[in-house]
């Protein structure tokens, strides 16, 4: 039974990753120039306030040199640019170009349509149903961030 459920798993991710693909070309040649983790970062820096290296990085639950280097190819891309407050210039931030607000918002956009379309699938639950599903979700989520942990743990 719980390889059923892990393959079921497997099969979901494979299949978000497939549809994530899919919007990304509904939204023209701009989103396809970024992967996931670019676009979530861009997302990130449009919702966080003075987004550093540090706060992204907390953010988005990755490391700093990984934020650093996927910084490095959203400057490349002008999709974000490096600015610092006059009071502190020692401190360096991030803010979206006109090309990264429109990336942030189509990405927002993306997420909306996705979030709208899945509504109706679990409307055909009940209330009971659902809180279940949320329940196993939540602490099967849980049990993967503490194996992401163990691991960055070990590679230190």
């Amino acid at each position: 039974m719980y390889n059923s459920i892990i393959n079921t798993l497997f099969n979901l991710f494979d299949t978000t990753n497939r549809l994530d693909i899919l919007y990304k070309e509904e939204f023209g040649d701009i989103l396809k120039d970024y992967s996931y983790t670019e676009m979530h970062t861009i997302d990130c820096i449009g919702k966080i306030e003075n987004p550093n290296v540090t706060k992204i990085a907390l953010n988005m639950n990755l490391t700093k040199a990984g934020i650093s280097k996927i910084i490095k190819k959203l400057i490349q891309k002008k999709a974000i640019e490096i600015y610092q407050n006059p009071d502190n210039k020692k401190e360096i931030y991030y803010k979206l170009t006109p090309e990264g607000q429109n990336i942030f918002e189509k990405h927002l956009i993306m997420h909306k349509n996705w979030c709208e379309k899945d509504e109706a699938f679990f409307k055909n639950f009940t209330k009971k149903d659902l809180k279940i599903m949320y329940g196993i979700l939540d602490k099967y989520s849980k049990h993967l961030q503490k194996r992401l942990e163990n691991i960055k743990d070990n590679l230190k």
